[in-house]
């Protein structure tokens, strides 16, 4: 069954209507390339962290469609932030850090979603 997740406008406009143009040109470069991209979106308040593949199926000024396995995300960007660069995460087991490049976009809501076309550095998960 397709899961859909947005994010209200409920909220004021953040300053910006469109994103900064280094995370414009990358999200429409990995949208016209078809590019697998992991995310990771999170929800402001917790009790939902969704992380997964997908490819960026539409994209405008106002929202997002990352299509995954079986699944359809939609992401509304009005009044965004956009920022772009490596962005830290940490092991299963917090003991280990690395950092990912990527575009970060925090939602009006204050939910979070991160996309990169990175793959995951091998020390990233732990072993079996």
């Amino acid at each position: 069954m397709p899961t859909v997740m947005s994010s209200s406008t409920g909220l004021p406009a953040a300053r910006e209507a469109t994103p900064p143009c280094s995370a414009w040109t990358r999200l429409r470069d990995w949208q016209r390339d078809g590019a697998r991209l992991a995310f990771v979106y999170s929800r402001s308040l917790g009790g939902l962290m969704q992380t997964g593949h997908g490819r960026l199926a539409q994209l405008g000024e106002q929202a997002l469609t990352l299509e995954t396995a079986g699944s359809r995300l939609l992401i509304l960007l009005a009044g965004a932030s956009y920022e772009t660069g490596p962005q830290l995460f940490f092991t299963p087991n917090l003991l280990g850090r690395y950092q990912v490049d990527g575009v970060a976009v925090r939602l009006a809501n204050h939910d979070w979603l991160f996309l990169s076309a990175e793959t995951m550095p091998p020390h990233a998960a732990l072993p079996a």
